[in-house]
């Protein structure tokens, strides 16, 4: 019996002698990765983008909004917080462990639209970007939220959570010694040099009706409470609809029940709310890669457009600007 005990001791214990330092340096590589899953999150846990102003959205945020041109026109630090395919439950958790780590920002650019604004997630998009920081109660409470057949193994067991990840692995492993990859993103943004592709005309062929556009309680309750968060805060959000191939148009229904919506809770909070469905950059598939993503080209006009816009509407912006021309 001792020695039936004695074997299986050394089969546990020899294995995890193993996993628990791999486990560590994995983590730990993943902790300062600039990936393109992690470069974002680990700025935010370390306390390093502090911004005057953040973009939140989808992926409509990340390809479509340039800290670049925001800074250099306004004199402010920006930072992009957009993430792939997310709706604002995702946003807006996202949001809420930023400020545990980094200054209030005054301003908030919350890109909005009829695709994910009034859309709850049913899962996590690209869910490899949130397992380095599980240990987080927040991450945890929305991963285990909306997966929630996972168990304490996957939070707590060395590598269990990177099971069947191997690149994500490799990625923590090269980046613990300073060989991890690097994302290509400007401060959460990177523009896409990208021409017109065929997906628009394979979602015509096969889409009959079309989107329909529909306001889910849960995601409107979501965003009514992001809204009267910012608003408690005294934090600016300005709600933006970017731009979209005016061919789109005729695939999404009840379009309207989204915009009217939209400018209902923009009254409702007394927050402005700024519409590029029409305007020039609507009209050419110049300046897009598909129907609902500027390529980088049409992201830089667009940027600028907004600006200009902010400053219209905005006093410090206003000030800014008076001040620069003096100059």
């Amino acid at each position: 019996m001792k020695r039936f005990i004695y074997k299986l001791l050394l089969f546990c214990i020899v294995p995890m002698a193993v996993l628990l330092p791999l486990a560590y340096v994995t983590d730990a590589g993943l902790h300062k990765s600039r990936h393109f899953f992690f470069a974002e999150w680990n700025d935010l846990f370390d306390g390093k983008i502090n911004a005057d102003m953040l973009i939140n959205g989808s992926s409509r945020a990340w390809v479509q909004f340039s800290p670049y041109i925001i800074d250099s026109s306004l004199g402010i630090n920006s930072y992009n917080l957009g993430m792939d395919a997310t709706p604002p439950d995702i946003q807006y958790e996202r949001l809420k462990v930023y400020l545990r780590y980094n200054k209030k920002p005054k301003y908030i650019l919350q890109e909005v639209g009829y695709v994910t604004t009034f859309f709850a997630s049913r899962h996590l998009p690209n869910y490899q970007q949130f397992l380095p920081y599980l240990s987080d109660s927040a991450i945890w409470r929305l991963y285990k939220g909306l997966y929630p057949n996972v168990s304490l193994v996957e939070r707590y067991f060395p590598l269990y959570k990177y099971n069947n990840q191997l690149p994500i692995i490799k990625e923590g492993l090269q980046s613990y010694f300073g060989k991890g990859s690097i994302s290509g993103k400007y401060k959460g943004y990177m523009g896409q040099d990208r021409y017109w592709d065929s997906s628009f005309s394979e979602m015509a062929k096969t889409i009959q009706k079309g989107f329909d556009c529909k306001i889910e309680p849960k995601a409107l309750a979501t965003m009514e409470e992001y809204l009267s968060m910012c608003k408690e805060n005294n934090i600016q959000i300005i709600l933006v609809y970017p731009p979209f191939y005016y061919e789109a148009n005729r695939y999404i229904i009840n379009h309207q029940i989204i915009l009217d919506k939209l400018h209902e809770l923009a009254k409702k909070y007394d927050v402005p709310y700024l519409d590029y469905r029409n305007t020039y950059l609507d009209s050419s598939r110049t300046y897009y890669y598909n129907s609902q993503h500027l390529n980088k080209h049409g992201s830089e006009l667009f940027t600028q457009m907004l600006v200009n816009d902010l400053k219209k509407i905005v006093p410090e912006f206003r000030k800014s600007d008076s001040d620069t021309t003096s100059l």
